[in-house]
């Protein structure tokens, strides 16, 4: 993991820093924002967190490596059990082995970096502290997006703090939810993909796929092909409830946002072409990571919550954070009446 932080950042610092970033001033700003946002995000979500929010501004290299640290924490038992694996090969295949997965780490994650705006770490692993709890910023590429679109900053910046204040008061408004998402990406790595019948079958699907004219690689990305069907189970819950949250907390952001941000509409607006329209490599990695899921997960999540709001309006959406029995699968997020059969509410005809 430390070669994947180094070739990361490595990467991450070609890129040059906005000639007027000042980061000092930007944490100064953000931080307030933060405070102001997570009050107007709880009085929506009906959720509040525990603690008041903190923010803090990184650099592309800098979130390259919190983002290896929290990597490491989550996927640290299935590193050890592939690490094991790898003890019956000769020494100089497993070096490779190991130098070739934190290279591919590091150049995604710094490739990720030169797009992420804001993060909250959902902080893993059972050690994690109240010093943990911090949105951050990734503050260059902001100040490049607010350049490059004439953004007023200080709007810009708030509407930023209110779409990453709703995944803090999801994540400790409602504490079952991080328990239960690190519940599911337990339950993925602990059947992580270890025999060579595995790859066959993942290959397999794929010509399945291909023959019927889908893509293989549309739904989960990469991984969905080496996984077997108690992981892929594992991941259309995931994939749900990823939905519910990116939908949640576009929605939640709108609606805070509506008399604090009159440019918001065009935000949004820049933001989805800038989703939906990335350049050719960027697309072939966006599928190959499963980052078109994730695209989707925005617009199909969004539909969702918002037809919940409409028959039944934010007091509904709420019941979302209830506990698991609450969450719909998959299929429920592209219907949305039938989730609302399933808890017994009326459906408008």
């Amino acid at each position: 993991m430390e070669l994947a932080s180094r070739i990361g950042g490595m990467l991450a610092r070609r890129r040059p820093l906005p000639p007027s970033y000042r980061p000092g001033a930007l944490e100064a700003q953000l931080t307030e924002l933060t405070r102001i946002a997570q009050e107007r995000v709880s009085a929506e979500a009906r959720l509040t967190p525990p603690s008041d929010p903190r923010a803090r501004v990184v650099d592309r290299a800098e979130w390259v490596a919190a983002n290896v640290a929290s990597v490491e924490r989550m996927v640290g038992p299935a590193l050890s059990k592939a690490a094991a694996m790898r003890r019956g090969m000769p020494k100089v295949l497993e070096k490779a082995a190991r130098s070739g997965s934190a290279a591919e780490l590091g150049a995604v994650l710094a490739w990720l970096s030169s797009r992420v705006l804001g993060q909250y770490d959902i902080l893993v692993g059972e050690e994690a502290s109240l010093d943990e709890d911090v949105i951050s910023y990734v503050g260059p590429n902001i100040v490049a997006l607010e350049q490059r679109h004439g953004f007023d900053p200080s709007q810009f910046r708030l509407w930023l703090a209110l779409h990453e204040s709703a995944h803090r008061a999801q994540f400790t408004g409602a504490p079952w939810v991080r328990t239960y998402f690190l519940g599911l990406i337990e339950e993925v790595l602990s059947m992580v993909a270890s025999k060579p019948g595995d790859v066959a079958n993942g290959v397999s699907r794929a010509l399945s796929e291909i023959a019927k004219g889908r893509s293989p690689l549309s739904e989960m990305g990469v991984v969905g092909l080496v996984a077997s069907e108690a992981q892929l189970d594992a991941l259309r819950r995931l994939n749900a409830l990823m939905s519910v949250l990116e939908g949640h907390g576009e929605v939640v952001m709108d609606v805070a946002a509506q008399d604090l941000v009159p440019d918001a509409a065009r935000f949004h607006d820049v933001l989805r072409q800038r989703r939906a329209h990335p350049g050719a490599p960027a697309r072939l990695l966006n599928q190959l990571l499963g980052l078109e899921a994730k695209m989707r997960q925005y617009e199909e999540g969004e539909r969702f919550i918002r037809h919940l709001r409409t028959a039944g309006g934010p007091d509904l959406v709420a019941t979302l954070f209830d506990g698991p029995e609450r969450l719909p699968s998959m299929a429920e997020v592209l219907d949305p009446d039938a989730w609302l059969r399933r808890i017994g509410h009326a459906v408008t005809p």
